[in-house]
């Protein structure tokens, strides 16, 4: 008895994460937090509230300062989404996410491109960038929210480009990574920024980006058309003509970000506000529903039959992700279905409970690599934001924009580019999500904030591709379910399904081999994920402490950064 007791309680550790983990890190604090993946972009959030800022300055400023600091996902050449709620309660959702030029076709990527051959590729080359969102998205963010003027919260990215940073170790490095350095090599001009000479610039050194530097003045000094008209708009549209690519100027001087009315869900005693389509925001709302169905009791401890729940439901809840959602301008976006309470018990009832369903069968069910960076920002009053952007894959396109320094994305893998073929990601997604002229490509971000009590709690997001949903909602039961401190949730050994292919992937090393093995007895495929390499997510999230300090936590699998305005101990 007391032998099943203690190797009960061995297990119980293991899956509360190994020793050998990394823990998290993270600072208690009053004034505002800041959690990003990079320190030297967290300072300037941190300076910004300093100054007076608010949480959306803060905010503001952080992105940029990444476009800088973090290559391969912080950018202006790329898109994300915003979501925030102020000291009064107040709620802005922000749609940044690039658009399809106003030339491309549904069949873009399978018929050969006009001067024949194979087709386009949609991660490569001149057709794989969307138009890009960014500064248009923070642009409309700030001047809903902000308190300092957009010349104070952008000229600390512009003096970063212009003067320099010292390069940090975990930037080296990602530059010299085999795929990344043959990618960035193949463009000059990209490989004279980030390959001086063949290779990155030593960790100690100053790097400093000119024509980045250029670019962010002219966002600077004329807002969001310092970026989509005039010499910058000129440039990009010369630079895709050269290389054949479809983004005009016209393109640049019609992208709007969108302001959406967020997505609002109950979870235990927390309402949960995230962001809508074309993001997955739908996605995390049906996950938590479908945890209210199956029952949240069955869901508190870390173990093979909460696995095995949250495995099948992340599994229905990615099938409807790939079936129904899309950019909602256009037919077949079915956002409602993701929230409809009956829909969902009904779905949550064809769980076993001992007994992994296979991906056929759920054809009867009613009707982002490390290439994504995620930071949350809050203020001394309460105000929160969190942001998700992304170029898509590491260092997006590969290829800056001739002249103005920031690299361009490779969006446009994210719409369903070919019937049956997966994404970057793994991902087979519907022909609601197939490419056309103007239209937004789903994304698998959802950067969410929780209140409990009239007051936000929890701040959270991550990178991650098709992960992004999986690992917010298993940040969340940890923190407003099983009553885990932020910094265990985060750093708690993480799990993923998405449906295709059928199979849990779950972190090396990270799980008690009996466990997994329980898993595989239910019927369920599980595979193995290098945390190091391949890692699921790495969350950036602020909690809010019951003595009201706050909570920053960078994730223990990545290089980021936890930062207060005030250290308490």
């Amino acid at each position: 008895m007391l032998r099943r007791a203690a190797a009960a309680l061995l297990i119980l550790l293991l899956l509360a994460g190994p020793a050998s983990a990394a823990a998290p890190r993270a600072a208690v604090g009053r004034g505002g937090a800041v959690a990003a993946a990079e320190e030297t972009a967290a300072r300037v959030g941190i300076d910004v509230l300093r100054r007076g800022g608010n949480a959306a300055d803060a905010a503001v400023a952080v992105a940029f300062a990444l476009a800088v600091t973090w290559p391969e996902a912080g950018n202006i050449g790329g898109g994300g989404f915003w979501i925030s709620r102020d000291s009064k309660g107040r709620t802005l959702a922000v749609d940044f996410r690039e658009t399809a030029p106003r030339t491309a076709r549904r069949d873009l990527f399978v018929k050969p491109g006009p001067g024949g051959g194979k087709p386009p590729s949609s991660t490569e080359g001149p057709f794989a960038s969307g138009v890009p969102g960014s500064v248009d998205g923070l642009w409309r963010a700030h001047r809903a929210l902000g308190r300092l003027p957009w010349r104070t919260v952008v000229d600390p990215a512009v003096r970063l480009a212009r003067d320099g940073f010292v390069m940090t170790g975990n930037i080296s490095e990602s530059l010299a990574k085999t795929r990344s350095r043959k990618r960035l090599s193949a463009d000059p001009e990209t490989a004279s920024i980030f390959l001086p000479g063949g290779a990155p610039p030593a960790p100690g050194t100053l790097f400093k980006q000119p024509a980045l530097a250029q670019t962010l003045a002219a966002i600077r000094d004329r807002g969001k058309d310092g970026f989509y008209r005039g010499r910058v708009a000129r440039q990009i549209e010369e630079g895709q003509k050269r290389a054949g690519g479809l983004i005009t100027r016209g393109d640049l001087a019609l992208y709007t970000a969108k302001i959406r009315r967020p997505v609002r869900f109950r979870f235990g005693t927390a309402e949960v506000i995230t962001t809508p389509a074309p993001s997955s925001g739908p996605v995390l709302a049906e996950m938590a529903i479908l945890a209210r169905h199956v029952g949240l009791e069955k869901l508190k401890r870390r173990d093979t039959s909460t696995a095995h729940y949250l495995a099948e439901i992340e599994k229905r809840a990615f099938r409807d992700r790939n079936r129904y959602l899309g950019d909602p301008a256009f037919p077949g976006v079915r956002e409602k279905l993701f929230t409809d309470p009956a829909r969902l018990k009904r779905i949550a009832a064809s769980i076993h409970p001992s007994r992994a369903t296979p991906s056929e069968a759920l054809r009867a069910l009613p009707g982002e690599r490390v290439s994504t960076t995620h930071f949350s920002v809050v203020d001394g009053a309460g105000g929160a934001v969190a942001v998700t952007t992304t170029l898509n894959d590491s260092y997006g396109n590969a290829r800056v924009a001739p002249g103005l320094g920031f690299l361009m994305n490779n969006e446009m893998d994210d719409f369903a580019t070919a019937p049956g073929k997966p994404n970057l990601y793994g991902l087979i997604q519907g022909r609601v999500n197939a490419v056309a002229p103007g239209k937004r490509m789903l994304s698998a971000m959802c950067p969410s904030i929780a209140v409990v009590g009239g007051r936000t709690v929890l701040v959270w997001g991550t990178p991650g591709g098709s992960t992004i949903p999986t690992t917010n909602f298993q940040v969340m039961l940890g923190v407003l379910l099983r009553e885990e401190s932020l910094e265990a949730a985060v750093a708690a050994p993480r799990f993923h399904q998405q449906d295709f292919p059928d199979k849990i992937q779950i972190e090396r090393n990270r799980f008690d081999p009996n466990w997994v093995e329980a898993l595989r007895r239910l019927g369920h495929v599980v595979e193995e994920r290098e945390p190091d390499r391949d890692p699921i997510g790495r969350v950036h999230a602020i909690a809010r402490r019951s003595d009201g300090t706050w909570n920053p936590v960078a994730d223990p699998r990545g290089g980021g950064v936890a930062l207060v305005v005030t250290e308490t101990r």
